[in-house]
């Protein structure tokens, strides 16, 4: 099982200073309105923005680790206060706490005498980096390892660093270290370092870099260990500040190109996370960056500007979470410290703004919180120092209004329906009714319908008895579509502006993997009605020959 674990620290003269809101008000006044078409659906973020009560540390939190039903934080922190009771306990610079219920596992306490800068886990054992000599009264150089069953120190297991270790990564039976460092166990270890997870020996892998590993990640493959800091070159090869390492030690040819190279307030990469498809980057420099990379060719997929380093992040389904110190701007958006985007556009999120007070060096991002660590005191402006944990929204909020592989009425005779088959009140008992999909020539259709026509007709109902704060619709099309909502027109796709008949055809051919492919489209929740609401939708081909024909239609709201 591989787990992600994030940890961050403060890298830059200027970490902690902001940006005037008065200087960026004009801007931002205008980029609001602008960006629209590079804001999310409102059927987003996983998580709340209102955090749950947990335990509070008098210090920084720099890294947090999660595996099975326990999470580990780490960083500056010599307390912790619970955000409830009240209550203090000490805590040197580590901590266990129980996954579902945040509480404090008590009996889990081994004393490190500086800053963990990051956390790994595999093998049983949570891994530590940082800048620490000692872990509950042992000698251990800035690298150790603790069973996370008992929190004793693994005796025999003494690789020491000369510098700080600022990145891990667990790849199979290896731990691959990074940062400031030129020895390991004694031996010449330029900045990157593998020991094995098991006895902690030195691995012969060597690849060398010419600055500071700040983030490390395993590839989602296995195969390789993606590293970022404030590098030139990695293994001798150039590499600006991104870049991979084979597990024999050899560079790879992926290399992402940099956000910016200047000679000062360069680009630098703070942190790392990566799903099957992208490298996400929490980049330093002018502004301040986030962006995606992809793992097939390291070509650039999107990048968000902030007005402050993004110091963290972290993936979790379709959706990208990062943190920093930038505030009051992000991509238009007004986020401070905090933001949610689609993996696959980087489009903000609409509704996920929580805001802290002071920098974020940690992000999580589980199948039941999205936690946080840094150097804040507030939260949302309530008092809430250095460590936060959003809960995963309840299912039971989400609903669906019409499921894909609905049944609908349909006609599909080439007759010509004019407008007022989009009404709410017209009678289409007379038409045929079938299960989405709708089609022919795919072989994925349920419903077949007849070839040969430029216009298909749809209708379908529904019940609305709540009031929803996001309401997203998910279609289907091929190749173009209009569809109206109680007769009122809400989403065109590949279809001539003006006036749309019987005979309108559709812009361009939709083929291959478009054609079963959902388009999602954020509705505004004042568009539906309590009670009865219909949806209508017209499908068109862009020839009356065309080889296929696809439509289905899902709705959920919040």
């Amino acid at each position: 099982m591989r787990t992600l674990v994030h940890g961050r620290f403060p890298t830059r003269a200027t970490a902690g200073l902001r940006p005037s809101a008065s200087r960026l008000l004009a801007v931002l006044s205008l980029s609001f309105l602008l960006t629209g078409l590079l804001a999310a659906p409102a059927w987003a973020a996983d998580y709340s923005a209102q955090p749950r009560a947990n335990w509070l540390p008098n210090g920084r939190v720099l890294a947090i680790a999660h595996t099975g039903d326990r999470v580990v934080i780490a960083g500056e922190f010599t307390t912790l206060r619970h955000s409830a009771t009240g209550e203090t306990v000490g805590r040197q610079r580590v901590a266990l706490l129980d996954a579902a219920s945040g509480d404090l596992i008590r009996t889990w306490s081994p004393a490190v005498n500086g800053a963990v800068q990051v956390l790994a886990v595999g093998n049983g054992r949570v891994y530590l980096g940082g800048d620490f000599t000692t872990v509950a009264g042992q000698t251990r150089t800035r690298l150790a390892a603790v069973d996370l069953a008992t929190g004793n120190v693994v005796g025999g297991w003494t690789p020491a660093a000369n510098s700080t270790v600022r990145g891990l990564a667990v790849i199979g039976d290896t731990l691959y270290a990074g940062g400031a460092f030129t020895q390991v166990a004694g031996q010449n270890r330029t900045r990157l370092a593998a020991v094995d997870l098991g006895s902690g020996a030195l691995r012969a892998w060597n690849p060398g870099a010419n600055n500071t590993i700040m983030a490390m990640a395993a590839a989602p493959d296995g195969g390789s260990v993606i590293v970022g800091g404030q590098f030139r070159t990695l293994g001798g090869a150039t590499r600006l500040f991104l870049g991979s390492v084979g597990l024999n030690g050899t560079v790879t040819g992926w290399a992402p190109p940099p956000s910016c190279d200047l000679p000062s307030n360069q680009c630098w990469v703070l942190d790392l996370a990566a799903d099957a498809d992208n490298v996400y980057a929490a980049i330093a420099g002018v502004g301040g960056r986030l962006a995606a990379y992809r793992l097939s060719n390291g070509s650039r997929r999107w990048e968000r500007t902030a007005d402050g380093d993004v110091e963290s992040v972290a993936v979790r389904g379709s959706y990208v979470y990062a943190a920093g110190h930038f505030c009051p701007d992000f991509s238009g958006f007004q986020r401070c410290d905090f933001v949610a985007v689609d993996a696959g556009t980087g489009a903000v999120d609409t509704d996920f703004a929580p805001t802290a007070n002071g920098q974020v060096f940690a992000l999580h991002a589980g199948p039941d919180a999205l936690r946080a660590g840094g150097g804040y005191g507030q939260l949302n402006g309530v008092s809430r120092p250095n460590y936060t944990e959003f809960p995963l929204l309840p299912a039971s909020g989400d609903v669906t209004l019409v499921p894909a592989g609905s049944s609908w009425r349909y006609l599909d005779d080439g007759s010509d329906q004019g407008t007022a088959w989009r009404a709410a009140g017209f009678d289409d008992s007379g038409w045929p009714q079938g299960a989405a999909q709708f089609g022919f020539g795919d072989g994925d259709e349920r419903q077949q319908v007849a070839p040969g026509r430029i216009t298909y007709y749809f209708r379908t109902s529904f019940g609305v008895a709540a009031t929803f704060g996001q309401v997203t619709m998910s279609v289907i099309r091929d190749d173009g579509a209009v569809v109206y909502l109680n007769g009122t027109e809400i989403w065109r796709d590949n279809l001539p502006t003006g006036t749309i008949t019987a005979a309108s055809r559709a812009v361009s051919t939709i083929s291959g993997a478009a054609e079963s492919q959902w388009t999602d489209v954020p509705l505004s929740p004042g568009q539906l009605q309590q009670g009865q609401n219909t949806i209508t939708v017209e499908i068109h081909q862009d020839r009356p020959d065309s080889s296929d024909i696809s439509f289905d239609l899902r709705l959920r709201a919040r």
